[in-house]
């Protein structure tokens, strides 16, 4: 299936196909958002996980390596495929698990693809949504053994929506709904598509729980070394840029980012799995350092603050 027709050609064939059927947008009513309960406890270390399609896999090298080193979050954070990876892990924080599980998948286990799905989008969901259910244990966000925010974009607003409770499975599908591809899911009164569409590695929603230090990992791609040949290699580079601009942005305020070297692997590639896990695990490898001392110096600092 070829990257460059799923992204840009189906769009224009949908939109012909379709008629004039739109979404109503302007019909929605939206219902209030349910609470994120702060844990009690200080949030020490909050873990930020970015979108990036099946590049997300690095996300669980990142896990396993943190997990060596001792280092456990206090706080989840996920966007998209970032969003699926944390919600497992907060479920059942077992990265053995995860890795046994994710590796091993291919792209026919949760992209139902079919021209005719939808006019707003070319995947259904229904195979993203069974995998989700039987594989977290938990309903609700509040059940999660560790606290988790997963965040989408309102399709009518633009506004990024975090959602740290009520039912866990809708919210996911929601953050990971890559507009144009997935149709956008319907909830709590909103139409939403894939968190990265307003913020794809969102530190700042770490940031509004007071957390101490943000680890952020960004699986997003770095621009393609191939000459473009025609409109649609422009197209696709602007869109690139545009991504890897938001990032940078998104990440400024991080106290420390774990940043990829990814290059034309695609959104929906299976072929690398395992490279991609294993490029997760040294890219961490090679931040433990740095880290460890901020993890030091910043919460040994907030510690040995004496209270007013």
């Amino acid at each position: 299936m070829d990257r460059l027709f799923i992204t840009y050609v189906l769009p224009f064939l949908l939109l012909f196909l379709g008629g004039c059927t739109s979404l109503k947008l302007s019909e929605a009513e939206p219902q209030p958002i349910p609470t994120f309960q702060k844990p009690e406890a200080t949030i020490k270390v909050a873990l930020v996980l970015g979108g990036g399609g099946s590049k997300g896999l690095a996300h669980v090298g990142v896990l396993q390596e943190l997990e060596e080193a001792g280092i456990h979050p206090d706080l989840i954070v996920g966007c998209s495929s970032g969003a699926i990876v944390g919600a497992l892990y907060a479920d059942q924080p077992n990265v053995k698990r995860l890795e046994n599980l994710l590796i091993t998948l291919k792209r026919s286990d949760f992209i139902d693809f079919s021209l005719f799905a939808s006019r707003f989008g070319v995947v259904k969901g229904i195979l993203l949504q069974s995998f989700l259910k039987k594989h977290i244990k938990s309903k609700t966000f509040e059940e999660l053994r560790i606290p988790f925010i997963a965040v989408a974009t309102d399709l009518s607003t633009g506004e990024l929506i975090p959602f740290g409770g009520g039912e866990m499975v809708p919210a996911i599908r929601a953050s990971a709904a890559v507009p144009g591809i997935f149709n956008p899911v319907q909830y709590l009164g909103r139409y939403l598509v894939d968190g990265g569409t307003a913020d794809p590695v969102p530190v700042e929603t770490a940031r509004k729980y007071g957390a101490q230090v943000i680890i952020a990992v960004d699986v997003g791609e770095d621009l393609s070394r191939r000459e473009p040949c025609h409109l649609f290699h422009i197209a696709r580079r602007g869109l690139d840029i545009t991504h890897r601009k938001l990032s940078e942005h998104a990440t400024r305020h991080a106290d420390v980012v774990i940043r990829m070297n990814f290059q034309d692997l695609g959104m929906f590639s299976d072929r690398y799995n395992r490279e991609i896990y294993n490029h997760g695990r040294k890219m961490t490898r090679t931040m433990l350092s740095q880290i460890e001392s901020v993890i030091l110096k910043k919460i040994s600092r907030v510690e040995n603050t004496p209270s007013p």
